[in-house]
């Protein structure tokens, strides 16, 4: 059952909690070397991979974790609240197949968990990292409001790290 859905946008989006049916489509996102390009890297669809994925779906439980980003009807990718490793933040990520790329997905699907964030987190602010040449990430942690913090050593690289102050209607 979607949290949220956004009519308004195109395609429409809507977010669901990720589930065991997810795993194929993780596994797929994760074989695309264009889609892990600005990631931690291709990994092979193995079935190893399979229960890691199933452990990282049991990672954030309660209101922080993974949700599917589900735009016409499929899930494209999906989109996450959880702590940043080694930092007292919560983060946005994200991820989308390519099929997703520059149809607004990962906009829509990150205003919606900023959105949730709000509601249901006591949080100051959420974070977001993006590989300092992944323009088209970075952009879209702009558009939602998120500004530049400096830059931070993440997942074994130099990162852009992002800020999104809570709202002072939230």
């Amino acid at each position: 059952m979607p949290i949220i859905t956004v009519p308004a946008e195109r395609p429409p989006v809507a977010l669901r909690r990720m589930c065991v049916d997810d795993v194929p489509m993780l596994l797929a996102l994760e074989s695309d070397p264009e889609v892990m390009r600005y990631s931690t890297g291709v990994k092979p669809a193995t079935e190893a991979r399979r229960r890691e994925l199933l452990d990282w779906l049991r990672e954030a439980p309660g209101k922080l974790g993974h949700w599917a980003v589900v735009a016409d009807g499929d899930a494209v990718g999906w989109a996450s609240l959880t702590p940043l490793p080694g930092t007292d933040r919560i983060q946005l990520a994200y991820r989308l197949q390519r099929r997703a790329w520059g149809r607004g997905c990962a906009t829509a699907a990150g205003r919606q968990l900023c959105d949730y964030a709000w509601r249901m987190l006591d949080v100051a602010a959420l974070s977001a990292v993006a590989w300092p040449d992944n323009l088209a990430s970075r952009r879209v942690l702009e558009k939602l409001g998120f500004v530049q913090a400096g830059t931070e050593t993440h997942y074994g690289r130099d990162t852009v790290a992002y800020l999104l102050p809570r709202p002072a209607s939230a």
